[in-house]
C-alpha cells in the first residue's frame, strides 16, 4: 500500500483589513510614532527640595537623595548672609562644580548641557570642604560674584555626593532673590530642583530629567503615507481577485 504524503497547507491569505491594520503600525513607524528608547542617563530628581537658608541664625541640611546623609548645608549667618557649603564628611564627600582656576571657593554658573562628570575641562569639583558666600548685606556674595552670578539670577550649578552605591553627579537650580522677588538678608536664595543620575559614576547633562519627548508628527504627512500604504494594497487585492477570476474561466 503506497503511503500518502499530505500536501503541506498552503498559507493563510490575510485579509485586506488585516494587511491594512499590519500596514497602520508599519506607517506607524515610518511617521516616527514609536515607543521612547530608555535613555543610558537614569536622573532621580530630589524630592527633599525646594530649600532655603532659615529665616533667622542657623543652618538648613539638604540630603540630596534622601537617605539621612547631610550632603550640603545652607546657613543664615545671623540675618545679614547667607552661604551655601558642602558637609565634605564621609559617606557623602559632596562637592560644587568650580572651574579650574578656583583656590579657595566658588560657585560655577553653568549652560544647559554642560556634561557633568568626573572630567570636565576647564572645571573640577573644589577639593576641599568649603563654604561659598552667595549673599552678603542684601548684596551678591563673593564666592557667588566672581563666577558671574547678581541678584535676581535664576541658574545651574553642578554637584556630586556619595552615598552606598557610589559617586553620582547632578545639577540643581538657585534662585538667587532679587529685589522685587522676596529677597530676605540672611536667606537670599533659594535650591529649586536638582536632579542627579542613579547610575553611580555616570555622567549627566545639566537640564536632563530623564523625559523623553515623542517626535511631533506632521499629520499631513502622515496621511500621506498610510494613504499610499492603504492605496497599494487595495491594488494587489484586486489584482489577486481578478488573477483567481480568470484561473475559474473555461478555456
Amino acid at each position: 500500500m503506497t503511503k500518502q504524503t499530505p500536501e503541506p497547507a498552503a498559507p493563510k491569505r490575510m485579509s485586506l483589513a488585516q494587511k491594512i491594520a499590519l500596514a497602520s503600525g508599519a506607517g506607524a513607524a515610518i511617521t516616527g510614532i514609536v515607543a521612547p528608547q530608555s535613555a543610558e542617563a537614569t536622573p532621580i530628581q530630589s524630592t527633599t527640595l525646594p530649600l532655603s537658608p532659615p529665616a533667622t541664625a542657623g543652618t538648613t541640611s539638604w540630603d540630596i537623595d534622601g537617605d539621612g546623609t547631610e550632603d550640603f548645608q545652607l546657613r543664615n549667618l545671623g540675618g545679614n548672609a547667607a552661604s551655601f557649603g558642602n558637609v565634605g564628611a564621609a559617606p557623602s564627600l559632596a562637592r560644587f562644580v568650580v572651574t579650574n582656576a578656583i583656590t579657595e571657593s566658588g560657585f560655577a554658573k553653568l549652560s544647559a548641557g554642560f556634561n557633568i562628570s568626573a572630567t570636565m575641562p576647564g572645571f573640577i569639583f573644589f577639593p576641599d570642604n568649603e563654604f561659598n558666600s552667595m549673599t552678603r548685606f542684601g548684596n551678591i556674595g563673593n564666592a557667588a560674584a566672581s563666577n558671574g552670578w547678581t541678584l535676581g539670577d535664576i541658574g545651574y550649578f553642578g554637584f556630586k555626593f556619595t552615598n552606598s552605591s557610589g559617586v553620582h553627579y547632578g545639577w540643581g537650580t538657585i534662585n538667587f532673590h532679587g529685589v522685587t522677588g522676596g529677597f530676605v538678608q540672611g536667606q537670599g536664595f533659594t535650591l529649586t530642583e536638582a536632579y542627579y543620575n542613579g547610575i553611580a559614576g555616570a555622567p549627566i547633562a545639566v537640564g536632563d530629567t530623564g523625559s523623553t519627548a515623542v517626535p511631533e508628527i506632521d499629520p499631513a504627512s502622515a496621511g500621506s503615507v498610510m494613504s499610499l500604504v492603504i492605496g497599494s494594497l487595495a491594488m494587489l487585492e484586486r489584482r489577486r481577485k481578478l488573477r483567481g477570476s480568470a484561473a475559474e474561466t473555461p478555456a
